[in-house]
Formats: structure tokens, C-alpha cells, sequence
């Protein structure tokens, strides 16, 4: 298991602060692309749900936050360029993702515009 080098700790501490800056550190998740009958179900740019997504890739690094005192949590991921980020208020969701995350041997994610993790994707090789 390898340590996080110094640049992608400073990464996460530069994503940490631009998330902390932010109106609102949650972003609602964008609304579903409307799509006429002749266009594919899936799009190239689409998370697995259907969603539209900015950008997919495979996580190096996870990291979750839990605010002690409170109910909310960050769910990080780092596909080796840039730290992306997903809150959660609900325990069960933060405890469950993390859990069954951490546990994969691969973790793909997708994000939007705003680069907030919208989809993450744990597999587990048998």
C-alpha cells in the first residue's frame, strides 16, 4: 500500500479550500438530459444511471471526512490528477459507502460541471 505523496496531499488540501469557499458545499444533482426517441439510451457521457456527467475515471486515492458532533460527512476521490468530492448528512450513507468502498480492489467514479462526485462505482474482484 503506498503513502499519498506531498503533491497529492496539497492537492487535497487546495480541493479541501475550494470546496470550504463555495456558497454551498452541495450541489443538487443536475437534471436529467431530455432526449428524443432516436437518440441512444446510454450516451457516451453519461454516468451508469443516465445521468449526464462532466467526466468519469478510476480512483488511486479515497478519503472520507466525518464531522464529529454532527451528521454530515465528505466522501473524497482522487483519480491521480484532482481530488472531487460528494457530502452526505445521512450516517447510514456516509458508514455504507465508505465500508463497501474502501473493502473494493477498484473504485470508478463520475462527476459534474461542478466537479461533485455523483456516481461511484465499487468493484470487487473474486
Amino acid at each position: 500500500m503506498n503513502e499519498p505523496s506531498a503533491s497529492v496531499r496539497e492537492k487535497l488540501a487546495q480541493a479541501t479550500a475550494r470546496r470550504a469557499s463555495a456558497p454551498d458545499g452541495t450541489q443538487p444533482p443536475p437534471a436529467p438530459a431530455v432526449r428524443s426517441a432516436k437518440q441512444p439510451t446510454i450516451m457516451p457521457a453519461a454516468a451508469p444511471d443516465g445521468s449526464p456527467s462532466a467526466g468519469n475515471g478510476t480512483a488511486t486515492y479515497l478519503l472520507l471526512d466525518h464531522y464529529f458532533g454532527g451528521s454530515s460527512g465528505t466522501f473524497w476521490t482522487f483519480d491521480g490528477t484532482t481530488w472531487r468530492a460528494a457530502g452526505t448528512s445521512e450516517p447510514a450513507d456516509e458508514q455504507g459507502l465508505a465500508q463497501v468502498a474502501f473493502a473494493a480492489n477498484r473504485v470508478d467514479m463520475w462527476w459534474d460541471d461542478s466537479d461533485a462526485v455523483t456516481v461511484v462505482r465499487a468493484w470487487k474482484y473474486l
